[in-house]
C-alpha cells in the first residue's frame, strides 16, 4: 500500500485544477492566434494574386512595345507611324479630312445681353408677358 501511495504524490502539481485551467488558457490563446494568422494566409493569397495580375499586365505591355521597337526598326514602320500621329502626307499625295456637322439642337441658346442677376430677373419676366 505504500508504494500506491508513493506513485500518487508523483505528480501532484502537473494534475491539479489551476495547472489545467492554465494549460486551457494557453490552448485558447495559441487557437486564437491560429484564427488570425488564416485571415492573414488569406489577405495574402489576394495580393498575391493582385500583384500575379499586374505582372501579367506589365508582361504583356513589354511585349506590345517590343513589337511597336520591331516596327520602328523598318521604313514602312517608321513611315505608318509618323503618319498616324502627325496626320502627314508625301509630296503628291492628297488628304481628306472629314468635319462632323452639329447640329442646331447641340449649340447653346444665346445668352441675354445683360449678364447679371437683375437681367436674369428681366428677362424671365419679359418672356412670361
Amino acid at each position: 500500500m505504500a508504494e500506491f501511495n508513493k506513485k500518487k504524490d508523483k505528480y501532484p502539481f502537473w494534475h491539479s485544477p489551476l495547472m489545467l485551467i492554465v494549460l486551457f488558457a494557453i490552448l485558447i490563446l495559441f487557437a486564437y492566434n491560429m484564427v488570425g494568422l488564416f485571415g492573414r494566409e488569406r489577405e495574402t493569397n489576394k495580393n498575391k494574386v493582385l500583384e500575379l495580375n499586374k505582372i501579367e499586365e506589365l508582361r504583356s505591355r513589354q511585349a506590345s512595345l517590343a513589337s511597336d521597337i520591331e516596327k520602328l526598326k523598318t521604313d514602312r514602320g517608321i513611315e505608318d507611324t509618323i503618319r498616324d500621329k502627325f496626320q502627314v502626307t508625301k509630296p503628291g499625295e492628297q488628304m481628306v479630312v472629314i468635319v462632323d456637322d452639329k447640329t442646331s439642337e447641340d449649340a447653346m441658346p444665346p445668352l441675354p445681353e445683360d449678364h447679371s442677376f437683375w437681367g436674369f430677373i428681366k428677362s424671365m419676366f419679359e418672356k412670361n408677358k
